[in-house]
């Protein structure tokens, strides 16, 4: 790997705040008080990186729209 290979996906704050679902620094709040699931699982974890296409994210219950 050299320095101009990107890790997989898009960090899930960015992807959140992208779709309007708060600030970036109000999403990195809602995944470490374990409010944020993607594909049904919580996250906790600032940071993880995830592809907007396919995974599926909600906030509270609440499905976010990501494209």
């Amino acid at each position: 790997m050299n320095s101009t290979d990107e890790p997989e996906g898009v960090r899930l704050q960015k992807v959140m705040a992208s779709a309007g679902v708060a600030s970036r620094r109000v999403c990195e709040d809602l995944i470490t008080k374990g409010q944020v699931k993607v594909n049904g699982r919580v996250v906790t974890e600032l940071g993880t990186r995830i592809n907007p296409e396919v995974d599926k994210v909600t906030v509270g219950g609440t499905p976010v729209q990501l494209d």
